[in-house]
């Protein structure tokens, strides 16, 4: 064989392995792809099962705080009808014990809401924190006596909500003062 036949099939076979090379590349870059786009639907699906898990466990919490207003008569007024803080007294205390586990709720919902865009309930969330603290005297009152204990619930609250209220109806014993 001469050299010129020695050269086309050393080139024959060059193409014909760079050929299956390529063929080969394909076929695991579509596999890889394939696995990729598997590992984004189970992302997904657990990024929905999260959110849902978390959104459920903040109605949880806020469900146990509604069961707690429910075992006193009218209390829930002070949330959500615009009723005033008591002046001195254990409805006073419960009503501030109360107003404190609702704050923890809606701050721990506005703490998860943001770490799972995904639930979808973010604004709505948002919206129920507002309107709750819009009405809620009592809640405003303690959010100003105390605003570093909530910040993500801060976070969200226009400065207006917090705006001194007419003092006659939010009395505030020196004890919730936030200097005291």
């Amino acid at each position: 064989m001469s050299a010129e036949g020695v050269g086309v099939l050393v080139a024959t076979l060059a193409v014909c392995l760079n050929a299956w090379s390529m063929l080969y590349l394909a076929k695991q870059t579509k596999a890889a792809a394939r696995q990729t786009q598997v590992a984004m639907e189970q992302a997904k699906v657990s990024n929905v099962v999260a959110a849902v898990s978390a959104n459920d466990t903040v109605l949880g919490s806020l469900r146990e705080v509604h069961v707690l207003m429910l075992e006193r008569e009218g209390v829930r007024e002070y949330f959500y009808g615009g009723k005033p803080l008591p002046g001195t007294g254990p409805e006073r205390e419960a009503v501030l014990t109360l107003a404190e586990l609702l704050a923890d709720v809606m701050s721990s919902g506005v703490h998860v809401h943001a770490r799972v865009p995904d639930s979808g309930s973010t604004g709505p969330w948002g919206d129920y924190c507002r309107h709750t603290v819009e009405n809620s005297p009592v809640l405003r009152h303690l959010l100003r006596a105390h605003p570093t204990w909530w910040p993500p619930l801060m976070s969200i609250l226009p400065d207006s909500l917090l705006r001194a209220d007419d003092p006659a109806r939010v009395p505030a014993p020196d004890s919730d003062r936030a200097d005291a």
